[in-house]
């Protein structure tokens, strides 16, 4: 099958499956400009990437360079330039009250996921008119729907889950950045600024799977 007919095959048994108020979103990060796919134009807009990501969920499907990011931690989280050196040592995040101290912000950021290796941009798509190999693919949920992926993955697994999120950097770093580099899946439950920027709804959740675990959540989902 070509990618596309494999990402519209994983659409429909998600839509099948789990209710979705939008459609699931593929991503794709680019080296050069060169290996950007066909048929793809560059966002008319300066935004965040989790509005991007949110722009792609409801049919646009577009690319990125750095420049057409707005929220240069998101950017940072995703590989598209090195983390903002106030957001990487903290102190972005305690001077809005996020934590108690410096010493605080400095340990929780340390843990936070980002991709290093820089990139030359990003490719967005709704998942059933992705024709790349997505990196990751975003499920935008309300948690039952969070629940019915959970079940799909330990259906082949035996494990529980253990997701990793801290309520900041939710669509760039939990949810793309965390599948990305540990080639697995990941929950989390929005941010700040996803919900405000992107309208992730208060009553939404957003799951990333990467490439690599796309196969075994689709067969999970199948089969229960």
């Amino acid at each position: 099958m070509t990618n596309l007919e494999t990402n519209k095959k994983y659409c429909e048994v998600i839509e099948s499956k789990i209710k979705l108020d939008a459609k699931p979103v593929a991503m794709k990060l680019i080296k050069t400009e060169d290996d950007l796919p066909e048929g793809y134009e560059l966002i008319d807009e300066k935004i965040r990437h989790c509005e991007m990501v949110r722009k792609a969920s409801l049919g646009n499907k577009f690319y990125s360079t750095i420049e057409e990011q707005m929220c240069l931690g998101g950017a940072g989280a995703i590989g598209l330039r090195d983390m903002p050196e106030k957001l990487a040592n903290g102190e972005k995040y305690f001077s809005l009250g996020r934590f108690q101290d410096l010493e605080t912000a400095k340990n929780l950021t340390a843990k936070l996921s980002i991709v290093k290796d820089i990139h030359w941009g990003m490719v967005y798509a709704p998942l059933d008119e992705a024709d790349f190999e997505a990196d990751v693919i975003q499920i935008i949920t309300e948690p039952v729907g969070g629940m019915k992926l959970a079940q799909s993955i330990v259906y082949k697994t035996g494990e529980k889950i253990a997701p990793s999120f801290a309520g900041i950097q939710s669509l760039c770093g939990d949810a793309f950045a965390n599948p990305y580099l540990s080639e697995g899946v990941n929950f989390t439950l929005g941010c700040d600024g996803s919900r405000k920027a992107a309208d992730i709804k208060d009553n939404e959740m957003t799951v990333g799977i990467s490439k690599a675990k796309i196969e075994e959540v689709i067969s999970g989902l199948e089969s229960i």
